[in-house]
């Protein structure tokens, strides 16, 4: 596959008139590279016609290409119209070629039995399919693959049209460098060169600890306001508790401004930026943009700030960064406490943390330190009694991370804090098996072992993770972060059944189970189904179906219920669609697997018992949030996300024993995609 005789396009530039640019061997595989499932899909639509097109543009425009073999290799449970496609399009019946793939058995369809000598073989093939690891295919993968293919192709002439997110990547980062045209062809053994460097660069930095930038050479990332300025807010006037983000497009970008609000202005069907297009980014003042300021101010470009603006015109600024709160104290965090950690903002991927005292009563949010890295879509827990905060992965500043950070708050063992040691978040140095967001981490203490599992996610690209993962330290030791550091390291367990993303993980009030609601499977598509893992059998079984319509089953957040009397079931969150306005609340609901009624919707009794009415959402057009609870208080939490399409910092408490709603004290910035946990 890497010889000089097979060369590379991608999809986009199928019909360049200079397609042949810079290949100066002839073309024995010719092999057309699609990212997606839609063009990969597409692809077998007018697929006689479509090989004569590209034949001719790329390899041979005087004599006409005469097709012989057709083969779709796919998994068993391929989309049969793919089939029936390419069947009618070579007007051939389907014979079924077994080949042996590096995963399982895949089935070849094979079309036109009677092969022809000269002829040119055209197949189709989802790499992606027939990866060995869970992020992307390595330069073994593709060699084996092509390996088998060379089986069934021989050394007749073949085209193929392959779907692969490393290829797919690999050529697009190859043909932007300025040295190649984007109309040229890439030879297997630049690609071979390419893609292996990629693999020891991946090596090294898991060796040396350096993290891998995806845009650190792109001109988006590079120039983007979001990108190299951080949130500032204006509040105007003091007395009130109002703020406005104020808008970095409008205040950098000196060509296009704020494009949003340009669409805006001209079609009144479109929503506008609700953002402060009225005072400068940098000083906070009115009448001129950030890129125009001539004021000598001397604040750090870095920070995020608050701009509060008295009658008299006086400009004031607090930092919103919370970095005056990195000498307190593992005591200055009182048992219980909420804790949110990181999230997004209005485009800005933060780092900050606060927490709030949770008894006798809630008191008022208070920042903890930053963590080292700003992380949003990451997952985080807290095995009880220990005091110790683990957040792990989540999408970074310019990519997926890997790392996995621990705060250590407890109070009984002195020596976790050492006399003169700055209080802060620090890095472990043992890693998540792959980078990754929009998974879901839980913790369960069985006997004398303490366990956090890290389930699921998004890799790069279009592929959900299918991966789970634990972290397992005594209860007995020390749980230190010098002992963590030193003993602690995470091991594979067995995989999901359905790889997902942006999905729900609880644990069973018994410790024994560990449950995933829902979730995202592809770009689309959203899947109902709930998996269940036996934690001492390292097993997953397929358990239910959340009892939404299939096409609009709504991503939920799952909690296990600990209200008096409830024997092992789980309180259901979920959002509001957020592409609908919403005249009703959402219903919560109680799912107890191994019940009869296995869904009910959670009950609001009456002072006198009398009578019951469902428990709703507490604000309509709610998305996005974290849900998290606490046994000893019997309460739930349900905080940030956005309302009505606006980020939020509000935030809820759900009595267990009551099963009423009460408002927390707003956050000190609306974030989303964030994490809740309760220590205790």
């Amino acid at each position: 596959m890497f010889h000089s005789g097979c060369v590379y396009i991608p999809s986009e530039v199928l019909h360049s008139k200079n397609a042949s640019a810079g290949v100066s061997s002839p073309i024995k595989k010719l092999v057309v590279c699609h990212k997606s499932q839609k063009s990969f899909d597409r692809s077998t639509r007018r697929a006689s016609r479509s090989t004569q097109q590209i034949w001719a543009s790329y390899v041979d425009a005087e004599n006409e290409c005469t097709v012989s073999d057709v083969y779709l290799l796919s998994e068993s449970n391929t989309n049969s119209s793919m089939q029936d496609r390419l069947a009618k399009e070579f007007e051939s019946t389907a014979a079924c070629v077994p080949v042996e793939m590096p995963k399982n058995m895949v089935n070849g369809i094979k079309f036109h039995a009677d092969s022809k000598e000269d002829g040119l073989n055209v197949m189709f093939v989802d790499l992606d399919l027939f990866s060995t690891k869970d992020n992307a295919a390595s330069v073994s993968d593709i060699q084996t693959l092509m390996d088998c293919i060379g089986t069934l192709v021989k050394k007749k002439r073949t085209l193929m049209h392959v779907k692969s997110d490393a290829i797919s990547n690999a050529i697009a980062s190859m043909l932007s460098d300025g040295k190649k045209d984007k109309s040229q062809c890439i030879n297997g053994e630049e690609l071979k060169t390419f893609l292996s460097g990629q693999e020891q660069a991946i090596i090294k930095s898991h060796l040396t600890g350096d993290l891998i930038r995806r845009l650190n050479k792109k001109n988006v990332a590079k120039n983007c306001p979001l990108t190299n300025h951080p949130a500032r807010f204006i509040q105007c006037p003091l007395d009130t508790d109002e703020r406005k983000e104020i808008c970095r497009f409008y205040n950098y970008d000196e060509e296009r401004g704020c494009l949003r609000s340009i669409k805006a202005q001209r079609n009144s069907n479109l929503k506008g930026c609700d953002m402060d297009h009225e005072h400068c980014h940098r000083c906070g003042c009115e009448g001129h943009r950030a890129f125009e300021c001539t004021s000598d101010a001397t604040v750090d470009t870095n920070t995020s700030l608050m701009f509060q603006k008295a009658e008299d015109g006086k400009i004031t600024t607090t930092s919103l960064d919370g970095n005056d709160f990195k000498s307190s104290k593992p005591r200055d965090v009182p048992v219980p406490s909420l804790l949110v950690l990181g999230g997004r903002c209005r485009g800005r991927t933060l780092n900050s943390c606060e927490f709030l005292p949770l008894s006798p009563s809630a008191g008022s949010w208070t920042a903890l330190p930053n963590l080292q890295e700003h992380r949003g879509s990451h997952a985080a827990c807290s095995p009880k009694g220990t005091g110790v905060v683990f957040v792990m992965g989540g999408g970074g500043v310019d990519g997926n991370l890997d790392t996995v950070e621990l705060l250590d708050l407890q109070t009984s063992h002195p020596q976790s804090v050492s006399d003169g040691k700055e209080f802060k978040w620090s890095i472990m140095s043992d890693r998540l098996s792959s980078a990754r967001h929009a998974f879901g981490a839980v913790c369960v203490t069985n006997e004398d072992t303490h366990t956090s599992f890290a389930v699921g996610g998004w890799m790069y690209g279009t592929k959900s993770c299918e991966s789970m993962e634990k972290l397992s330290f005594k209860a007995s030791q020390s749980c230190s972060e010098l002992d963590l550091q030193k003993g602690a390291r995470w091991e594979k367990c067995s995989p999901i059944l359905t790889p997902r993303r942006l999905h729900s993980v609880a644990a069973s009030v018994d410790g024994s189970s560990i449950f995933v609601f829902g979730g995202y499977i592809d770009e689309r598509k959203v899947t109902s189904s709930i998996e269940s893992y036996d934690v001492k059998a390292d097993c997953w079984s397929a358990t239910d179906e959340l009892p939404y319509p299939e096409k609009s089953c709504p991503l939920v957040q799952a909690v296990p219920d600990w209200s008096p009397g409830a024997e092992n079931s789980f309180l259901i969150f979920p959002y509001s669609d957020s592409n609908a306005n919403e005249t009703c609340k959402p219903t919560v609901l109680r799912y107890t697997p191994n019940s009869p009624e296995k869904f009910v919707p959670a009950v609001v009794p009456n002072a006198d018992n009398t009578g019951m009415k469902h428990l709703e959402m507490p604000i309509k057009n709610w998305h996005s949030f974290s849900a998290t609870v606490s046994p000893s208080l019997q309460t739930a939490y349900v905080v940030g996300g956005l309302i009505d399409s606006k980020w939020t910092g509000r935030g809820f408490l759900l009595d267990l024993t009551t099963m009423k709603w009460q408002e927390l004290p707003e956050m000190s910035l609306p974030r989303r995609r964030l994490t809740a946990l309760v220590i205790e």
